[in-house]
């Protein structure tokens, strides 16, 4: 038996609610700049949203993909700054809404710093921001958790020491870290040594194996992994974020088996 809740990245469609009750899943990931965009989804979309995944039993974890395309954190227009900040504050407001404790500050092209502002200014734009995002984390109970990405998708933040920089910046319980352990093997020198500096600042998980796939199709050594995890304290929910090649019924199914069996090896 598994310590972590398991989810899924996907979105919340009554389809997706069903398959994954059917397989014994009872937590969703969802996206969103789709699905809780403050922007484009009005409150009676949220109340619907709500209420269909309770109807499946399955709890909203956590969001992901939460920036649009075309936004900017550092630019230099000041229209693009605030529409970020504004949208950041709202955003928490929607995730309270339909109960979703964790946002995943991901989204490396809103948070890229332009070739024509300096890294300084840039980290300062950033920081603005989740600044932002820690005030509306504490107004609406919403945590925010910023995500290493590798260096092919963003220009700031691609490791744990990094995240820590800002979070120290910020000093506050709703800013914590996302670690998605396959971008993590890309960007740190030593996986497991990063998770535990991360430690208690961890708030969320996202698992894949090394190619991307659910758990179980690459090479990563998940029987370690929860083992770091265990060492680390971490007691929140670990979603799946893969791309699926085949049905992705019976990859969540394999997937389970694979972490179940990992985690019976874990002294």
């Amino acid at each position: 038996m598994l310590n972590w809740r398991i989810a899924v990245c996907m979105q919340a469609t009554e389809e997706n609610l069903k398959m994954l009750t059917e397989i014994g899943i009872k937590a969703i990931e969802i996206p969103g700049s789709l699905q809780i965009n403050p922007f484009t989804v009005s409150k009676e979309d949220l109340r619907k949203m709500r209420e269909l995944s309770n109807s499946y039993g399955v709890s909203i974890v956590a969001s992901n993909i939460i920036y649009p395309s075309g936004f900017s954190h550092t630019s230099n227009s000041d229209r693009l700054r605030r529409r970020s900040i504004e949208y950041t504050y709202r955003l928490a407001e929607a995730a309270s809404e339909i109960g979703c404790p964790v946002l995943v500050w991901g989204s490396g092209k809103a948070r890229s710093i332009p070739s024509d502002v300096s890294v300084e200014k840039g980290f300062e734009r950033n920081l603005e921001v989740l600044k932002t995002a820690a005030k509306a984390g504490e107004e609406f109970d919403v945590r925010f958790g910023i995500e290493p990405l590798p260096k092919n998708e963003t220009n700031f933040v691609n490791t744990v020491e990094e995240a820590l920089k800002l979070i120290e910046n910020i000093n506050s319980e709703f800013i914590g870290i996302t670690a998605d352990i396959r971008h993590m093997i890309r960007e740190e020198q030593d996986l497991m040594e990063s998770l535990r500096k991360a430690g208690r600042r961890i708030i969320h998980m996202h698992l894949a194996d090394n190619n991307s796939r659910v758990p179980g199709r690459g090479i990563i050594d998940f029987s370690k992994l929860f083992q770091c995890f265990r060492e680390i304290g971490y007691k929140d929910a670990v979603s799946i974020e893969a791309r699926f090649t085949d049905d992705p019924r019976e990859e969540l199914r394999f997937a389970l088996e694979v972490l179940a069996k990992s985690f019976s090896n874990v002294s």
